[in-house]
């Protein structure tokens, strides 16, 4: 009985799926995270604040390597034709993963081919701010008087292609309104644009904008997503106010290599699960503008799918294209 027993054991170890030895010390030397912006912006707050949460449970640095250019494709390109193994990970928006393909005449990687989908973080939404002059309150009053004064409008954005311009391009089409868009050099010339009167409104990151609220220089019109920001939930969204369904977020999520080994994207997936769904973490992000989400590898590529047509649409629409 003892025999069989063994030969047993040994028969299903022999059918068990081989688990490599680079696989099993996961992680074994440094990991970067590469971030395809400037440093100081929420995507590089949360990879700082994720990676020595990762460094002090594996025992491995983990570094954030900034990577900016090209509206994030510079740093998605470095890590697309990076090594499979999960030592080169990208934290990024979603637009070098789905606006940048419809934005940019041509790019060298493909977001659902090049990629392991490891995990969405969290998504943070776009506030609309408008001059204490304007004669809008809130979404109605200023659907209202685009309509009365078509293309008169000016909204500010911290560029084109960017989240906020398509949230402008998107809030046009569905509003039926004109109102011009302004692409300033970042999101701190648009919202001071907003301040002086030179564009009576602003599609704004939450988080820079909100000081300016708090202090009355900027009124608050509604934000983006479909549910209220966690770092600003007394401002209503749009779809709570009369656009029902619009929902732009710039979500936050996390990709590797293709070839990635699917017990290390699970690892990574699972223990950034863990991280983010910490609640003094979590409170720390909803801070910085980041809402927690958090989900599986699958979940996220089938998301991920579903984006890429949704944002080149949204692009298509705005006729946004940059050289």
């Amino acid at each position: 009985m003892k025999r069989i027993g063994l030969a047993a054991a040994l028969t299903a170890a022999a059918l068990m799926p081989a688990v490599s030895p680079a696989v099993a010390d996961y992680p074994d030397r440094p990991i970067t995270i590469v971030v395809p912006y400037t440093p100081g912006g929420t995507v590089d707050l949360l990879a700082r604040a994720i990676a020595p949460k990762l460094t002090e449970v594996w025992k491995q640095q983990v570094v954030v390597d900034n990577r900016p250019g090209a509206g994030g494709s510079t740093g998605a390109e470095f890590v697309a034709k990076s090594k499979g193994d999960g030592y080169t990970l990208l934290l990024s928006t979603n637009s070098p993963l789905t606006s940048n393909l419809a934005v940019y005449k041509s790019l060298s990687y493909d977001p659902v081919k090049d990629f392991e989908p490891v995990i969405v973080a969290g998504e943070n939404s776009i506030v609309i701010v408008a001059n204490p002059n304007l004669q809008a309150k809130n979404v109605a009053e200023l659907i209202a008087l685009a309509k009365q004064k078509p293309g008169q409008l000016n909204a500010g954005t911290s560029g084109n292609g960017t989240t906020a311009h398509l949230s402008l391009a998107q809030f046009n089409k569905m509003a039926g309104v004109n109102i011009t868009h302004v692409p300033y050099r970042g999101g701190v010339p648009s919202l001071t644009a907003a301040i002086s009167g030179e564009a009576q409104i602003t599609f704004s990151d939450i988080v820079p904008a909100l000081p300016l609220i708090r202090d009355r220089r900027l009124r608050a019109i509604a934000t983006t997503g479909l549910k209220r920001a966690g770092v600003a939930p007394d401002i209503p969204t749009l779809d709570e106010s009369g656009l029902k369904g619009f929902s732009i977020t710039a979500w936050v999520a996390m990709v590797a290599p293709k070839g990635t080994p699917g017990e290390i994207v699970a690892k990574l997936n699972g223990e950034i699960n863990r991280i983010i769904k910490d609640r003094a973490f979590a409170e720390k992000i909803i801070a910085m503008g980041v809402d927690p989400i958090g989900d599986t590898p699958a979940e996220f590529a089938a998301f991920l799918k579903k984006e890429v047509p949704r944002w080149k649409e949204i692009v298509q629409q705005a006729g946004v294209k940059v050289e």
